[in-house]
């Protein structure tokens, strides 16, 4: 899969990942693309250097399928591997589901990013219009999980001290149809 993604064999506008031994391809809507705009510029007036801030780039996790978050924010002295980071160097992943109720991200990623210690995981999900913002990583998953409504402001404290406040007020919804 690394390769394919090297090669751009991916086609434009779709999203591949290898998980629980699945290729999953996803087109992006429109909506996901907005969230992962306002969210990375959110980031960036809280003056987090655009290096450090990137979509859909490889993560690896030992032992694990890699994934490929909508959002990533990485430690200052992280490390690039070709076109890749470690778990090690995330600080914080944002994910817009796909679809209703998305398993991947509210069950699997939750354990997954838990486990290996991301600090923070936020789901901007359109279809609920609630951010779900998670810390506090344990092996299972995390021990806070605070919903915040679109339209209210949603902030943490990254551990290199760098404060993110992302305003919710210009995400787009869904509805569960799709539309």
């Amino acid at each position: 899969m690394s390769e394919l993604i090297e090669r751009g064999a991916i086609p434009e506008g779709y999203k591949v990942e290898v998980f629980d031994g699945r290729v999953i391809m996803t087109p992006q809507s429109p909506e996901q693309d907005w969230t992962v705009s306002d969210v990375k510029d959110a980031v960036k007036a809280s003056g987090i250097a655009r290096e450090r801030v990137f979509g859909d780039v490889l993560i690896t996790f030992p032992g694990e399928n890699d994934a490929a978050p909508d959002l990533t924010i990485i430690d200052f002295d992280a490390e690039r591997r070709k076109n890749s980071y470690s778990f090690l160097d995330v600080l914080a992943v944002v994910e817009v589901p796909s679809e209703p109720k998305d398993e991947k991200d509210y069950v699997r990623n939750v354990q997954k990013y838990g486990r290996f210690g991301i600090d923070f995981y936020m789901i901007a999900d359109p279809f609920t219009t609630t951010v779900t913002l998670m810390s506090e990583p344990h092996a299972a998953g995390y021990r806070r999980v605070v919903e915040i409504p679109y339209g209210e402001p949603v902030t943490f404290t990254l551990a290199t001290g760098e404060r993110v406040e992302i305003d919710t007020g210009t995400f787009p919804t869904r509805d569960a149809d799709g539309t």
